[in-house]
């Protein structure tokens, strides 16, 4: 369980790490850009496009990140069909439908960038291969699928459910 808690540790400051990168590139490749249109009325070649696919690499990390802090949005009409005694075991099976949901997913998402791949997809403006773009897509599927299934082996790992 210790090197599964360190794991999930590494993974989420690796995580919030390209997140903050991310949205610092968005920040100033845009605010940038208005600056240079404004001002002398030229602009950064491919600064909207960058920053619209830095942005989805941030979406798509927030899955694991909102993992890691217990907040997922999640249906909670039916809380009370559980009796109180039994909640502990639907928790750990609702870890373990996740993380095979999100699992799933990745395979899915192997399966897309590998179409990417083989038909050579480029991205628009940039011209730069789209699969190494929509890697995030498997990764963060099976980063949470991996956080999932550590709740589920470990529940005392899993975060408390953040309410508002």
């Amino acid at each position: 369980m210790r090197s599964a808690r360190r794991l999930l540790t590494v993974l989420f400051a690796a995580e919030v790490s390209v997140a903050i990168l991310a949205y610092c590139l968005i920040a100033g490749l845009l605010l940038s850009d208005v600056i240079l249109r404004e001002t002398i009325g030229g602009s950064i070649w491919g600064a909207q496009r960058l920053s619209v696919y830095a942005m989805i690499v941030t979406g798509f990390l927030g899955l694991g990140l909102a993992a890691s802090r217990g907040q997922h949005l999640r249906p909670r009409f039916a809380d009370g069909l559980v009796s109180a005694s039994f909640t502990p075991y639907a928790e750990r099976l609702g870890s373990f439908l996740m993380a095979l949901i999100f699992g799933g997913f990745g395979v899915v998402g192997i399966d897309y960038v590998g179409e990417a791949h083989k038909f050579g997809d480029l991205a628009r403006i940039i011209e730069f291969p789209l699969w190494m773009l929509q890697i995030i897509v498997p990764y963060a599927f099976f980063s949470t699928a991996i956080r999932y299934l550590s709740y589920g082996l470990w529940p005392e790992l899993k975060p408390a459910e953040a309410t508002e």
